[in-house]
């Protein structure tokens, strides 16, 4: 075990070491070794290559992969192939386990790993553990709170699998806590304010215990992060004392395909109450209650671009290519939904010399800005994450309500449905100060409808497993 943990020090340090330049050109070359092996074995893009009339071997160099292969997307792959056709040969005979994508858009994908990938996995999880929480040199509790059927192995920490029940986690936290250096929490958000508000009736005091928070599932904004590190006691501008970070991973293609780094939440918090920095390193169009997710990425596990959106918007489609050397199903240049925007160190550093900040310091892995699905945009050209950022700008009020909302839009504006937690009453009074929260933050603000737990229409009761749609473009 020591020795493992001195091969994971070592190759965070490497990473750190290496210059930006050599990662890119080590991560073009494994992107052309991936194609090649995808493109001699896989049957399903075989076929894809012959209908755009690609030859592989015309594809020599990164840039002819850009310009010449198929953009890939669930509709051209999981639901037009079978399995056995997206896989390598024998992968479905070697199985170790199977990973979901949500479902959310009505049509699962698969993330299928052998048990050489699942060995390589943990390696992986365990190098993002070591470069976030240093794990190898602190006795750590990894308490995982994201749905069943999302769960993963290590040979560093101690993982308790809870899934989505909150008494269960704050059972393991306070009982077994004592024993370990740090805490660290995965879950998604909606169910992370549920487990504040469960520990907190119960008056669980979090004061004894080095807490770390990942979330993931969905993106999140500022005032989520300020409101969840004051119920665990964090100072989220310190994260050496304790860390509220973010991770996303997508179903079909990995966990943890991209993270926030202490360096990467500083660059954000510092957009959110500086506009000037906001605007240079984010886009004009950036403001404080609709900021990207600025994440930091491993080049030799994905290749990143991002492509021109149908729609014109600033952000392009982020589009993943996995680089990995033996993965089961290595997609090629896949389109998962969401917006981005690579970011340079360049830009970084122009950003705050523009805003007169002194910088982060040295910045060893490349950095992209995730805006969020591009169904999260409304056609009143607000955003989803503009209606998060409004509902826990107030914690007090915040803390009467779920965090659940759905927006429906009609010819006469945006209307926010909300809802309360059990056992809180509708009043006027109630009503009017959270269509106040809303209408502080945006201008002109929405409808707001206040709906007693029970009684919200669009999902009588969270059961925290699924993920919960915010807003459906298709009922407008």
């Amino acid at each position: 075990m020591l020795f493992a943990n001195s091969i994971r020090r070592a190759t965070v340090a490497l990473m750190a070491r290496m210059p930006q330049q050599r990662l890119q050109s080590a991560s073009e070359k494994r992107v052309i070794t991936s194609f090649q092996r995808a493109a001699s074995h896989i049957p399903a893009y075989q076929t894809l290559l012959n209908e755009h009339g690609v030859t592989p071997s015309q594809i020599r160099t990164a840039a002819d992969f850009v310009a010449h292969c198929p953009i890939l997307k669930k509709d051209n792959t999981f639901a037009r192939f079978s399995l056995e056709q997206l896989c390598m040969p024998g992968t479905l005979h070697h199985l170790a386990n199977i990973v979901t994508s949500s479902g959310q858009g009505g049509r699962f994908a698969f993330g299928l790993n052998d048990r050489r990938q699942t060995r390589r996995a943990i390696d992986l999880i365990d190098l993002g553990l070591e470069y976030a929480f240093q794990v190898s040199r602190k006795r750590t509790l990894l308490i995982n709170c994201l749905p069943m059927g999302v769960g993963f192995l290590s040979n560093t920490v101690t993982i308790a699998e809870t899934s989505v029940r909150e008494d269960m986690v704050v059972a393991v936290a306070t009982q077994l806590g004592p024993a370990y250096e740090q805490i660290i929490l995965l879950g998604d958000p909606l169910f992370l304010k549920r487990l504040t508000e469960f520990a907190e009736e119960r008056k669980v005091d979090w004061s004894p215990f080095r807490i770390h928070v990942v979330i993931g599932e969905e993106p999140f904004t500022e005032s989520y992060r300020n409101y969840l590190a004051q119920h665990f006691g964090i100072n989220p501008d310190d994260p050496a004392h304790g860390m509220i970070g973010s991770s996303m991973g997508v179903g079909e293609l990995g966990m943890n395909l991209c993270y926030e780094t202490r360096q990467t939440i500083a660059l954000r918090r510092l957009a959110y109450r500086d506009p000037v920095f906001c605007r240079a390193i984010f886009g004009e169009q950036a403001s404080a209650d609709r900021l990207p997710v600025l994440f930091a990425y491993n080049p030799l596990r994905t290749y990143m671009e991002t492509l021109p959106a149908a729609d014109g918007a600033d952000y392009g489609e982020l589009t993943v290519s996995m680089i990995e050397p033996d993965i089961p199903v290595p997609l090629m240049r896949y389109q998962p939904g969401d917006r981005a925007r690579l970011i340079s160190t360049e830009e970084v550093a122009r950003a705050c010399d523009k805003a007169g900040h002194p910088g982060v310091g040295k910045l060893p892995l490349p950095l992209i800005a995730i805006q969020g699905r591009s169904t999260d945009q409304l056609p009143d050209s607000t955003h989803l994450s503009q209606y998060k950022e409004a509902l826990y700008q107030n914690a007090e009020i915040a803390g009467l309500l779920t965090g659940v909302f759905r927006l429906e839009v009609t010819t006469e504006g945006v209307s926010a449905h909300v809802q309360l937690r059990r056992g809180i009453t509708v009043t006027p009074a109630l009503n009017a100060q959270v269509e106040e929260v809303f209408s502080a933050t945006l201008n002109p603000g929405p409808r707001v409808v206040v709906w007693e737990y029970a009684l919200f229409p669009y999902g009588m009761t969270l059961d925290y497993e699924r993920k919960f749609l915010y807003y459906d473009p298709r009922a407008t």
